[in-house]
């Protein structure tokens, strides 16, 4: 029985499903300025969630990593999230260093009750002022040591005494005071600040809540602390001057919670390996500005200093996979992951009530212009192109919140009260016009035929692919011309890309499937054999992914048939071995690409593109595209089958194979079994040219 030919018009994508539109009217206000702001975090359920369990595990390793695309709301739900939990009683000290008068080497670290720390270096600080003006008033020891040390032991060590009865009930302490009284005695006054004093390194205030430590910079001093290099002169004897240790940010969130960049992290030197020591070790030994302890590089032994602080790493996806294939006890560390999605569920809620309340606060926090209703559909309409797909918006909302202040700039200048839709346009075309200098340039190489692309007639075995380019900040689509020869000869498929090592993995793999796709179609009764080359016309930079494999394919079949390939349809779609057309990546980009090529030489309105059925969710095309299908001067196909593409470019049908073995007469599918029926014929009547290598 003879398949029924596909319908053209069926596969043609309806006008509706070309754009997803916010309907002005459909808003429950008139402007911004009626909605009552909220800094609620846009459709991060599940990131809160994590994060809120993170937060209040107190058990060891349940610190935090944060992972997410920059501006979806990580830091501000950080923030916020943290504010809460800090208020909570937990367990704040003061940190104090003393020094250890028989081994210079050594230094002891003590906690003490918030605010204690401040008042004890205070009182130690003015024992040393007093000695500073002793040694001024009696400058020769010689001469006046009798003099000096009785003042010493009449005025300052009286002094000490006192302040060792404030602190009597701490053991640590009071023998630090004997010997600083010994010592002082000892050296004739001759005894400095920065060397036996009291080094204040953590300071809290009694009632406070637990710290939050956010540094600006994450390098191993900032992080762990860092001490000068021991010396040793006259007045200064050797050792580690207790007035040269300087806390870091883990000491300073002692307590609380220290938050970091991942990436800064992993791109420190040693900082990664110490602070997962530290974690899981519960305490911190101080470290140099090289990385090595003190012990290694000083013979110093100072206390440990035990940890009580939850660690929250920001970063993205490749830096959290990177710790983990770098380091297997990563996830001990850190048993929390918290994934901030970049887009959410399209919901009645979100586009009346959530999104609008959020664009309401920007405006109010920064002094911006309101939106109107139409303004602020459009900034709707611009956040669910963002997203990729029709029932998504993103929530990456610092993008949404440039295009507003933008726009607010532009309503500004002209005067308006409020930010219209027009001016949401004008500033996503200003924004393209800044990025695309990159576009223009390839749209006039194609305009001035230094780059080949044909936009009508046909020709056998060359079809218009679609590629986008990726600048990081803007997409845009360009076609690119593929081209396929075939011969008798058994070397396969050959990859020109590949052969000129501009490949990647993923298109190389997108080779491999056309030739399980033919092997499915044409090879069960015979072997396949045949030598085909593929090409990327003109590029030079190198081709990566799968999304040109249904193009591929269609430049192979077309020149096995001898049946042209209509140049006015451009195509994208991923294959795979059973001829099923797959979704790719950016979708609307590519469709884009190919209609500004059309529309700058002279269209005839037959032009359009091909794409996989399951992009269609996906489209959110420009209006002026959407305008140009609606008066039939542009067509947009949407196909799940090869045979459905071979169609539409060859006018001709594909055809399947019968219960009999063979495709119909005349069908594209019998031209091609005819041709590769005849390349077997010509390996066995010229059997040296043949190679062991096959499809």
């Amino acid at each position: 029985m003879k398949k029924k030919r596909f319908s053209l018009e069926n596969l043609k994508v309806p006008l509706e499903e070309l754009r997803w539109t916010c309907d002005p009217k459909s808003l429950p206000f008139s402007s911004t300025q009626e909605l009552k702001p909220s800094s609620k975090i846009l459709g991060q359920g599940k990131a809160l969630k994590a994060l809120g369990l993170g937060l209040e595990m107190e058990s060891p390793g349940y610190n935090i990593f944060v992972c997410g695309m920059p501006g979806t709301g990580r830091r501000t739900a950080l923030k916020h999230a943290l504010s809460r939990v800090s208020k909570r009683d937990k367990q704040i000290e003061d940190l104090i260093c003393l020094p250890r008068f028989s081994t210079p080497d050594r230094l002891r670290f003590l906690p003490l009750p918030p605010g204690k720390g401040l008042a004890l270096k205070k009182l130690i600080d003015g024992i040393f002022k007093d000695l500073t003006r002793v040694r001024d008033r009696f400058p020769d020891a010689a001469e006046h040591l009798r003099e000096r040390l009785a003042v010493i032991k009449s005025k300052i060590l009286p002094r000490l005494e006192k302040i060792s009865k404030k602190f009597e009930h701490h053991k640590d302490l009071t023998r630090y005071f004997k010997k600083l009284g010994a010592e002082i005695v000892s050296r004739e006054g001759e005894i400095f600040v920065e060397d036996f004093g009291v080094k204040l390194l953590v300071s809290r205030r009694k009632g406070q809540k637990s710290p939050v430590h956010w540094p600006s910079h994450v390098s191993f001093g900032t992080l762990f602390g860092s001490f000068e290099k021991q010396r040793g002169d006259d007045k200064h004897p050797g050792g580690i001057p207790v007035g040269s240790i300087r806390a870091g940010a883990l000491l300073e969130a002692r307590g609380g919670f220290l938050v970091l960049s991942a990436n800064d992290l992993i791109e420190s030197p040693n900082a990664w390996s110490t602070l997962k020591h530290c974690l899981m070790a519960g305490h911190l030994n101080f470290f140099d500005n090289e990385g090595n302890t003190m012990l290694l590089t000083t013979g110093m032994d100072s206390d440990a200093i035990p940890l009580q602080v939850k660690v929250i790493l920001v970063g993205d996806y490749q830096t959290y996979d990177l710790l983990q294939e770098m380091d297997p006890e990563f996830t001990r560390a850190f048993r929390v992951r918290v994934d901030f999605d970049v887009e959410t569920e399209i919901t009645s809620r979100i586009i009346k009530n959530d999104y609008p309340k959020a664009v309401a606060h920007l405006v109010e926090s920064e002094n911006l212009k309101h939106l109107s209703a139409t303004g602020m559909a459009k900034v709707i309409e611009y956040a669910v192109r963002r997203a990729g797909r029709k029932n998504k918006i993103s929530v990456q909302f610092s993008a949404v919140a440039d295009l507003i202040r933008e726009a607010s700039f532009w309503a500004a200048k002209k005067r308006k009260r409020l930010i219209t839709a027009k001016e949401v346009g004008q500033t996503i075309s200003e924004s393209i016009d800044r990025l695309n200098l990159l576009e223009v340039k390839i749209s006039e190489m194609i305009s001035d035929g230094v780059i080949l692309i044909d936009t009508d007639g046909s020709r056998v075995g060359q079809v218009n692919g679609l590629a986008v380019y990726d600048q990081g900040d803007y997409l845009f689509g360009k076609p690119s011309r593929i081209t396929a020869e075939t011969s008798v000869g058994s070397s396969g498929i050959i990859n020109i890309e590949r052969e000129s090592g501009l490949s990647g993995r993923s298109h190389d793999k997108g080779i491999q499937i056309l030739g399980g796709y033919l092997r499915s179609h044409f090879a069960q009764k015979r072997p396949l054999s045949l030598t085909a080359s593929v090409c990327f016309e003109q590029s030079y930079s190198g081709v990566d992914g799968d999304s040109a494999s249904a193009t591929e394919i269609y430049a192979i079949i077309s020149s096995l048939s001898g049946l042209p390939i209509r140049q006015d349809i451009a195509v994208t779609g991923s294959l795979n071995q059973k001829g099923d057309i797959q979704p790719i990546g950016g979708v609307n980009e590519k469709i884009e690409g190919f209609f500004d090529c059309v529309q700058a030489d002279k269209p005839t309105g037959k032009e359009g593109v091909i794409i996989p059925r399951r992009n269609v969710p996906d489209l959110m095309l420009r209006e002026d595209v959407v305008k140009a299908v609606k008066k039939k001067q542009f067509t947009i196909y949407a196909i799940d089958k090869v045979e459905e593409g071979i169609e539409i470019l060859t006018g001709h049908h594909a055809g399947s194979r019968g219960k009999d073995g063979h495709f119909p007469k005349g069908s594209v599918f019998e031209r091609v079994d005819c041709r590769l029926e005849e390349i077997v014929k010509g390996l066995k009547d010229y059997p040296q040219s043949a190679s062991p290598n096959s499809v």
